[in-house]
């Protein structure tokens, strides 16, 4: 959705809350909305209500507390013009936990972006819960932005994940479109395992030898980004796409494809053994792996 000049008219959020991580998710995220045009929403959660009851339980005012939420916000929202003074700007304010409150944003959001760890209280790990957390419940897309993360562009591709799966589908339909505004090029990966022999020393079921299934298992990778790649150039002959079959562990596999790179877009699911679960595991470990930001599509 676009309005009369062209730009999107759903904004991109960034979280903000003071930190040298959020400062950095919202340079990345001023800078992808100037590519896009479209409004940039600087967000401040005060983390005050996690349960309803919290609003008028104890002595606080919540009008002060919005207040002070809304001048860190404000902050943030000024970093944003300095860097992109093109771009609109608006902060805003939540009473709400992080992960909260930009769940409810993601609703009305072109995308989320987010600093890998924050001022919550779990500072130590390596992809803190807001982000973590935003990641597998978002409606939107949501890009993690690690310490001193590169941009897309020429000569910094946007690697996109796939593996055929409806989830990767949707990733590589926001990878094309990154590609697109950072006038980068698109790299497709889709890597897969030498299968091994069971302990009885049998081949996996369906295949007479190692090798037939290890054939089996690249001829299939190997299809998946020719079909992905075919869809691509139809949709924009311009873009440069390159394709890699890697084999070993997928998170090995995208962590080698990222050297170099601008941005990293995984599906939030895949073809895995737990597909059921709210967030996929190598989509997980790339959020704590990764030192480019990656972008996570519901």
């Amino acid at each position: 959705m676009t309005d009369q000049n062209g730009r999107s008219a759903r904004p991109l959020v960034v979280g903000y809350d003071g930190s040298e991580s959020a400062e950095q998710a919202v340079s990345w995220a001023a800078g992808a909305a100037a590519r896009a045009r479209q409004p940039l929403v600087v967000l401040h959660a005060a983390d005050r209500i996690v349960y309803a009851q919290d609003e008028v339980a104890g002595l606080w005012g919540p009008e002060k507390v919005r207040q002070a939420s809304l001048r860190a916000a404000e902050a943030g929202a000024q970093l944003a013009r300095e860097q992109q003074p093109e771009v609109d700007v608006s902060a805003r304010s939540s009473l709400l936990s992080p992960r909260q409150a930009l769940d409810e944003a993601s609703a009305q959001a072109a995308g989320v972006v987010v600093g890998t760890r924050g001022l919550g209280r779990v500072r130590r790990a390596l992809v803190g819960t807001t982000a973590y957390g935003i990641t597998g419940h978002s409606r939107c897309p949501v890009t993690v932005v690690p310490h001193d993360a590169p941009v897309p562009g020429p000569g910094s591709p946007v690697v996109v994940g796939v593996d055929g799966s409806v989830s990767g589908d949707r990733a590589l339909e926001e990878g094309l479109r990154q590609a697109q505004l950072w006038g980068a090029e698109l790299r497709l990966v889709c890597s897969w395992e030498q299968p091994h022999e069971d302990p009885w020393g049998l081949p996996p079921v369906g295949y007479r030898t190692i090798e037939d299934a290890g054939e089996a298992a690249l001829a299939r990778a190997q299809d998946v980004v020719r079909q992905a790649a075919d869809h691509v150039r139809e949709r924009d002959e311009r873009l440069t796409v390159s394709t890699d079959t890697p084999s070993g562990r997928t998170e090995e596999s995208l962590l080698a494809a990222t050297e170099g790179a601008g941005l990293l877009v995984l599906g939030s699911r895949g073809h895995g053994r737990l597909s059921v679960m709210v967030l996929g595991s190598t989509t997980s470990h790339m959020l704590h792996l990764s030192e480019v930001a990656v972008q996570v599509v519901p």
